[in-house]
């Protein structure tokens, strides 16, 4: 388990992807995917599936964050795409949570095992344009823009510049 300050960080069980359909069915936590759809389906059926491909893949890292009173507050993961040569992160907050550092929180743990623990050497997010805070967040840990499209920026953060 990984901790810091606000938040820890922990590798869910299959039932407890129960949390993880709630977060992508929450509306105002998935206002930030509007344009590609907003809520996201995972019915259980897709759990095991998910669960093999991301929980228990060596490729990828995938977690849950709690808050220090034990509330589910979001996750966290990576995935390496082949198209970008990067690992590309996600971090979702749930919108009940946002405010209190969590996200900030939660994604210094993350890197801290992703570049420690995991020897990873750099890892890319690419941030809606009009997600302001999100890019902000990223920015004050060390990433660093990459290019833009008209719907995302491209953020990387290298391990000798964490």
């Amino acid at each position: 388990m990984m901790t810091n300050k606000s938040v820890y960080l922990k590798e869910p069980s299959l039932e407890e992807l129960r949390f993880t359909e709630m977060l992508l069915q929450d509306e105002d936590t998935m206002k930030f995917n509007e344009k590609w759809g907003g809520t996201v389906p995972f019915p259980k059926e897709n759990w095991e599936p998910f669960y093999n491909a991301y929980v228990k893949s060596k490729d990828r890292l995938y977690f849950h964050i709690y808050n220090l009173d034990n509330q589910f507050v979001g996750e966290v993961s990576s995935r390496f795409d082949e198209y970008f040569n990067s690992h590309i992160l996600n971090i979702k907050v749930l919108y009940r949570f946002r405010g209190n550092c969590h996200g900030y929180d939660a994604l210094v743990a993350f890197l801290d095992h992703f570049f420690e623990d995991k020897n990873h050497k750099k890892i890319s997010d690419n941030v809606a344009l009009d997600n302001k805070k999100g890019i902000e967040v990223l920015e004050r840990i060390g990433f660093k823009k990459v290019f833009v499209t008209s719907e995302y920026v491209m953020m990387e953060l290298s391990r000798k510049n964490y």
